[in-house]
């Protein structure tokens, strides 16, 4: 397997997102890009996992010494078509920094992501021209949706429509899988991003 090594410490935290992105570009089908960096790169993970040709079984990030961090990001290998099967369990991983997006699948119609979140963490308040089907696997948390507050526990299932606002707080440490149709785009990610600076859930949004 072809690997590539950058090390990204010396660029600003902007540059370094649009550096790592187009070498991963450029990587062939089954190709990995190793990168070493000065922190655990969660906000990148979370712009990769949308991603339909990552590799989120390969990835992997550690730190090695005091302020050098290395993780991997492999280029999924090319197939025409998939049957996907897979286990909530196996894929499991929380961050300490902000909710934890899996993407299982991705079409041009859909995407179906497992979230992980730590307690008080969420997802922003926002208004995006997406579908959004959510199901509570494990714990509690509050769903905003339009002028409605929703107290969600394991096994509750809400949909809420395009164009109606929502944002998602856990009470307790959370898992649940959501389906949103279309995918989310770039600009979409971009802005749950800025949000997340805050620091804050806002239901006053």
């Amino acid at each position: 397997m072809s690997q590539k090594i950058i090390d990204v410490r010396g660029y600003t935290p902007h540059e370094r997102h649009r550096i790592i992105l187009e070498e991963f570009e450029k990587l062939k089908p089954g190709e990995s890009l190793m990168i070493i960096n000065d922190h655990e790169p969660a906000h990148l993970f979370h712009v990769m996992i949308h991603r339909e040709d990552f590799d989120i079984d390969s990835y992997y990030s550690k730190e090695i010494g005091e302020g050098k961090w290395v993780a991997l990001l492999k280029k999924k290998e090319s197939k025409t078509s998939e049957v996907i099967f897979t286990n909530i369990e196996k894929i499991k991983r929380f961050s300490k920094d902000a909710f934890t997006p899996i993407q299982v699948h991705r079409t041009n119609n859909y995407s179906v992501v497992f979230t992980f979140f730590k307690q008080g963490q969420f997802i922003p308040i926002h208004t995006p021209n997406i579908d959004l089907v959510l199901f509570v696997y494990k714990g509690q948390g509050i769903v905003i949706a339009g002028e409605s507050k929703y107290e969600i526990n394991e096994g509750d299932l809400i949909i809420v429509p395009k164009n109606v606002r929502r944002g998602i707080l856990a009470k307790t440490d959370m898992e649940a899988l959501h389906l949103v149709s279309p995918p989310p785009s770039e600009k979409d990610h971009a802005e749950i991003e800025e949000v997340l600076k805050r620091g804050k859930f806002e239901i006053n949004d």
